[in-house]
């Protein structure tokens, strides 16, 4: 039976003994030497991971790994909620899913959502009609079809004129696209658990039986190209992509159903935000610059260069004020209790003071639970430094809390 682990990113130890058996420890720390080693902190017999969210499935265990955050202290599900509206808002998640339904998919774990979603999509789109394309086959046969390789026909055939060797078009179904799909959906099916979704990836399989099951390169995938005839399938060949690339990371204990989809949880976060604010300025007088980086806080007198550089996540300018925000994955508050860091607060000093038409420079957290926090005024200017949270558990709600992110002051 396959063994399920649920923990927090940056908070949560996975145990040696305990939750996982020394075969899975050593099958886990060579996946992660190859890709993910700056982001897994390593003690004795015990590991967490730093940044990093989203799922591994191992060869007898499934580890899934949720936001450092709580979201909502009494639902695991929420926790999954927000991130899966990250996940989508910012493409990451190559598909749109309706808000209405991430509560419904929210109660499974990540590798069932990814797995669902794929499954369903393909579903809709195969029963519509299985993608075909025209193939140039030859064959020597007893009727012509297409056109006669003389050439052939007279090296094969000359003493066999009742065979043809001709060379025709074939409107098939075993292409590379089809490949890919089918690839992605057996890698899937092991992990499906409700017998709903489980029987339509079956049915999938069933219509798909003529095309080859040979494994998928990179390669392969890099090579798909889409048109009008394939168009769509494009979504759907995104997820298979993510699918697969993820199980080519491959090691000694590698199997047919080993994989993970991990993300970022800072790049991802600070990507979501930015989504965010292009939508909610879209038809406002505001630009909104990503990492600007054309200030500079200190000159080095010897050799003259500027090279004490200044990097706010966003830049917010229009014709009467000037915004700083910068994001942060953190926790701001427990319980009644701030959190902030001091040295935040000195970096917004930085920024506050160097761009002179800057009048409020923001600290944006996640918000885990309501309450009131600092606002710091520069001495002697208005010029504003506050904390301040949005929800991330629907795009409706971020958006409203920058609304008024914006308008404070």
């Amino acid at each position: 039976m396959m063994k399920r682990i649920t923990i927090r990113e940056a908070y949560d130890w996975l145990h040696l003994g305990k939750d996982i058996n020394q075969v899975e420890w050593d099958e886990l720390l060579e996946f992660l030497q190859s890709e993910y080693k700056d982001m897994v902190e390593i003690g004795f017999r015990r590991l967490r991971f730093i940044n990093l969210v989203g799922v591994i499935q191992l060869a007898s265990v499934r580890i899934e790994i949720l936001p450092k955050l709580e979201i909502d202290s009494e639902s695991e599900a929420k926790n999954r909620e927000a991130l899966l509206n990250m996940l989508v808002v910012t493409k990451t998640f190559p598909v749109q899913i309706h808000e209405s339904t991430f509560g419904q998919l929210a109660k499974a774990d990540l590798l069932q959502i990814f797995a669902e979603v794929y499954t369903k999509l393909l579903l809709k789109e195969v029963r519509r009609g299985i993608y075909k394309e025209y193939k140039i086959e030859q064959e020597n046969s007893e009727t012509l079809k297409g056109r006669l390789l003389v050439t052939e026909q007279v090296q094969r055939n000359a003493f066999m004129p009742i065979r043809a060797y001709c060379e025709f078009d074939t409107f098939q179904e075993d292409v590379r696209l089809n490949r890919i799909f089918k690839n992605a959906l057996k890698l899937i099916i092991p992990h499906l658990k409700r017998s709903g979704v489980r029987s339509d990836a079956l049915f999938i399989m069933n219509l798909l039986q003529n095309v080859d099951e040979g494994k998928v390169s990179k390669t392969d995938l890099d090579k798909v190209k889409f048109n009008r005839q394939n168009k769509r399938f494009e979504n759907i060949f995104k997820i298979a992509k993510m699918i697969l690339l993820r199980e080519m990371t491959t090691s000694r204990y590698n199997n047919q159903t080993s994989f993970s989809i991990l993300f970022e949880m800072n790049m991802l976060y600070e990507a979501y935000i930015e989504k965010c604010l292009h939508y909610l300025t879209l038809e406002k007088n505001i630009e909104v610059f990503s990492q600007h980086d054309r200030k500079h806080l200190l000159i080095n007198i010897k050799s003259g260069k500027e090279n004490i550089k200044l990097k706010p996540d966003f830049y917010l300018v229009s014709p009467d004020d000037e915004i700083i925000i910068d994001t942060k994955w953190k926790n701001v508050a427990h319980e009644g209790r701030l959190l902030y860091s001091q040295a935040d607060v000195y970096q917004m000093y930085a920024y506050i003071t160097s761009y002179q038409k800057v009048s409020k420079c923001i600290l944006l957290y996640p918000r885990t639970e309501v309450m009131e926090f600092p606002l710091w005024k520069v001495p002697e200017e208005e010029k504003y430094i506050g904390i301040h949270t949005v929800r991330l558990t629907s795009f409706k709600e971020s958006i409203d809390d920058l609304e008024i992110v914006l308008n404070t002051y």
